[in-house]
């Protein structure tokens, strides 16, 4: 009997946005094998700010579509996630669950597209995000989802589940699925880029109070499940 499968639906990509007398100069990396260097801020006076979106993942299994990371808003706002979906012969409502890795904006805000489904996130996530931004942003994006909260480990279905792999954020999740080529992680932004899993450093976002021993901690319990791929959160899918 088959197992799951993966498909990345939207490979991450970043854009580092300059002003230069009001006019925007834009610097695009993908994948980022390492995060914008300083030398960005010095040459626009710290006049910077940064667009990009995650691994958008499909994962199929017992007849279940479900969705990773959704990503920005701008992918519903202009059709491409839904075209992504259509070379899959799949439409957003064919979509049964949405896992959020972590409630980041750049992870989160195309849920929208998926008004009503179950949507898996850490139960901690739910807190952060009223640190995070405000009280109308949550209820746009995680709000008009069926939210079923979650801490632990938690299985979804026979191939597929999520454990807690805290320190970029107090409830950062990774997703695990079984597939006929072994183990695959979808780690979110535990990983940010692949040196931080191969060379076991905190990622270069860790949450205000968590220690970055507890992200490097998380990072070997990823590596403790010898994974035949992992996909990370801004980086190209590698194997360890």
């Amino acid at each position: 009997m088959s197992k799951a499968k993966v498909d990345i639906l939207v490979h991450c990509f970043y854009h580092r946005v300059g002003l230069y007398k009001g006019h925007p100069v834009l610097s695009v990396r993908w994948p980022i094998s390492s995060m914008p260097k300083d030398t960005v801020n010095e040459v626009y006076g710290g006049n910077v700010f940064s667009l990009g979106s995650t691994n958008t993942v499909l994962i199929r299994d017992e007849g279940m579509n479900i969705i990773l990371d959704p990503g920005i808003l701008q992918l519903g706002r202009y059709g491409s996630l839904k075209k992504r979906l259509e070379e899959f012969n799949l439409t957003p409502d064919d979509i049964d669950l949405v896992i959020n890795s972590h409630c980041h904006y750049d992870h989160v805000e195309a849920n929208y597209m998926f008004r009503g489904k179950p949507l898996i996130i850490h139960e901690k996530e739910l807190e952060y995000t009223d640190k995070l931004y405000w009280r109308e942003w949550r209820e746009a994006f995680l709000g008009i989802m069926d939210i079923k909260s979650v801490k632990g480990d938690h299985k979804i279905t026979e191939n597929v589940r999520v454990i807690e792999t805290v320190g970029h954020t107090p409830g950062s999740i990774t997703t695990l699925v079984e597939t006929d080529d072994g183990l695959v992680a979808l780690v979110g932004d535990a990983v940010i880029v692949k040196e931080d899993l191969l060379e076991l450093r905190p990622p270069s976002v860790v949450t205000k109070n968590i220690e970055a021993e507890v992200a490097v901690n998380s990072l070997k319990k990823i590596r403790s499940l010898n994974p035949v791929l992992v996909v990370p959160g801004h980086d190209a899918p590698f194997s360890p």
